[in-house]
């Protein structure tokens, strides 16, 4: 599988809210991480679980909207559109950085829109 396959697997995961799909293409030590803060959200598959299952219940309408894809080394850049996070109607607007090793997502760099 190559990079791009790991994270347009990841996408439609997350699209479907198919939480074991989801979890099948991260790495066992995942870290996201939110780039403006340099601040660990998430440490561990467990915990990045555990925020996927919360998030899914939450949001019934949830997918992601592709706006543009770079790849780049072992990265994937992708600036996107979120629909439906927690029950809101607005759209959000991120950049998310896919770090990929050993075909597993290890590391994940959110960059939000500043409000």
């Amino acid at each position: 599988m190559t990079i791009e396959q790991t994270i347009e697997k990841q996408m439609q995961a997350y699209d479907n809210r198919d939480i074991d799909s989801m979890m099948s293409v991260f790495s066992e030590d995942i870290t996201i991480i939110d780039f403006l803060n340099n601040k660990i959200l998430i440490n561990g598959i467990n915990e990045c679980r555990k925020m996927y299952v919360d998030l899914f219940k939450k949001s019934p309408n949830l997918r992601a909207e592709i706006i543009n894809t770079i790849t780049f080394d072992n990265k994937v850049i992708v600036q996107e559109y979120i629909h439906g996070r927690n029950g809101s109607e607005d759209k959000m607007e991120q950049v998310v950085i896919f770090e990929v090793n050993n075909k597993k997502i290890n590391r994940i760099n959110i960059i939000k829109e500043l409000a």
